[in-house]
């Protein structure tokens, strides 16, 4: 089914994924100008393990993980610039991989503070995409410090910056980071958000 352009939610018009695809190559442009993505790191390591919890209260590990390919991103619930380009990016990944239930997309909070069970949640719907329905798309929050363990690992920072002319009242600047894990918990690809779709998907087509 052929997602709309844009969604009207509360009398906002919120890009939706079909939207967002022909945006994703200006926004990435843009942020790299403004020196934003992080550099790519080498693939090998194992993937550190963790205890965090998804929108809906169940308790998520790497270990839980396992037998699935693993497309790990970072963001928050109230992002609205880049955010959506790293879930228009993930959308057109599955498209290309036809939905492959082997999958998952697993998003990782960097503002535990706001991205409570509720925000998570709406975070899907905005992009109209049926998390309820799909478990492959999950997001990820729980203790900061179990958090910036993670963050550590992946070579991601992350600080919230106060902005009294934006509807949130901030955003948080965090490091771009994409990583594709294998069925044995190991870490073959590893990326910012500047990377070529088609690399990903051959990559990720051979872990399935």
């Amino acid at each position: 089914m052929r997602l709309s352009l844009v969604h009207k939610v509360k009398n906002k018009f919120i890009f939706t994924p079909a939207n967002l695809l022909r945006r994703t190559r200006q926004y990435i442009v843009a942020i790299a100008l403004l020196g934003l993505i992080a550099g790519s790191c080498t693939p090998g390591k194992k993937a550190v393990d963790f205890k965090l919890t998804d929108r809906d209260g169940k308790t998520v590990t790497m270990d839980s993980l396992k037998e699935k390919v693993v497309v790990l991103v970072f963001s928050y619930a109230y992002c609205s610039v880049r955010c959506p380009v790293v879930t228009a990016r993930l959308y057109s990944l599955d498209l290309a991989l036809e939905a492959q239930k082997d999958v998952v997309y697993l998003h990782v909070s960097v503002d535990p503070e706001m991205d409570t069970a509720e925000r998570r949640r709406h975070y899907f719907e905005l992009y109209r995409l049926d998390a309820e329905k799909d478990r492959r798309w999950m997001f990820v929050a729980g203790e900061k410090d179990e958090l910036e363990k993670l963050w550590k690992f992946y070579g991601v920072t992350a600080s919230r910056v106060e902005v009294k002319e934006i509807p949130e009242g901030y955003y948080m600047e965090y490091t771009q980071k994409m990583a594709v894990i294998d069925k044995q918990g190991f870490i073959r690809y590893e990326t910012d958000y500047n990377y070529s779709e088609d690399e990903v998907v051959k990559k990720i087509k051979e872990l399935i």
